[in-house]
């Protein structure tokens, strides 16, 4: 195990595994030598701003709700450190456990407008062919009403990429509002902001070879690409990935009762 400023890393025979404390965000998964995850050139991993990569938790909102303005578009627990709980491995495989609660990120803006006591809990599991994470959130004393995602963003040539498994599922595309649903496969190269009324299984397919991706706990899948006007990454970088996300957001969001929880869970594999 190394540990640098915050950021662990595990590896194996099998390959190796890196996640930061901040927002516990898994940073790079490398099967046998191959990374999985994409990481913008100009990231900065700090809790003043968002970067681009890794697969950060979105907890408890995402985007802008209407009403009220939060500056965090993935929530205020991808801005705060949590503590790492176990961290282990050998030649099979990687495992890492973080945990934060609602004290942690009671400074920040929107964050008055969840229960005080929410709690939350990460866990991944990696090998040689599969990345797995775990987020579960707890709400110990009242009812609430939150949403949550995985957001990973994949190692993809979107030149030569698609997305598969998303046939016949309406969408909403909030490139213009429009409904629509999908003929497949969904064709990369440019921006896309869709969220789909289904968490279905999916492959990524490019020449950087094939991802598939599943969930468990998900009411709607997200495909995300900034495209090349949106200036989010520097220069054509945002040819480089593209965001194929799991969660409980837009229409759906997860009703915890008192004392409740809610676990979404997310694996991606290669091959």
């Amino acid at each position: 195990m190394t540990m640098l400023e915050g950021c662990t890393m595990l590896s194996g025979a099998w390959g190796d595994v890196s996640a930061h404390e901040i927002g516990a965000t898994v940073t790079s998964w490398r099967p046998a030598g191959r990374e999985v995850l994409f990481t913008a050139s100009d990231a900065v991993i700090d809790t003043a701003d968002m970067w681009h990569g890794g697969i950060p938790c979105v907890l408890p909102g995402s985007g802008r709700p209407r009403g009220w303005a939060v500056p965090f578009v993935h929530g205020v627990v991808p801005r705060v450190r949590w503590r790492l709980l176990d961290a282990s491995g050998d030649d099979a495989g990687a495992r890492l456990r973080y945990a934060t609660d609602a004290t942690a990120t009671a400074h920040l803006p929107g964050a008055d407008r969840f229960p005080s006591d929410l709690r939350y809990e990460l866990e991944v599991a990696a090998d040689a062919t599969r990345l797995r994470l775990d987020l579960t959130v707890t709400s110990p004393s009242v009812a609430a009403t939150v949403e949550m995602a995985l957001h990973p963003y994949l190692l993809t040539d979107t030149r030569s990429g698609r997305v598969d498994g998303l046939g016949g599922v309406p969408f909403t595309d909030f490139t213009d509002g429009s409904r629509g649903a999908a003929d497949p496969p969904v064709v990369l190269g440019g921006y896309l902001d869709r969220v789909y009324d289904a968490a279905c299984p999916a492959t990524v397919d490019s020449a950087e070879g094939r991802l598939s991706l599943s969930s468990e706990g998900a009411e709607s899948l997200i495909v995300w690409n900034p495209g090349p006007a949106n200036k989010q990454v520097p220069g054509d970088e945002w040819e480089r990935f593209v965001c194929v996300e799991y969660g409980c957001v837009k229409g759906h969001p997860v009703e915890l009762p008192a004392g409740g929880d809610r676990r979404l869970s997310m694996t991606i594999s290669v091959g």
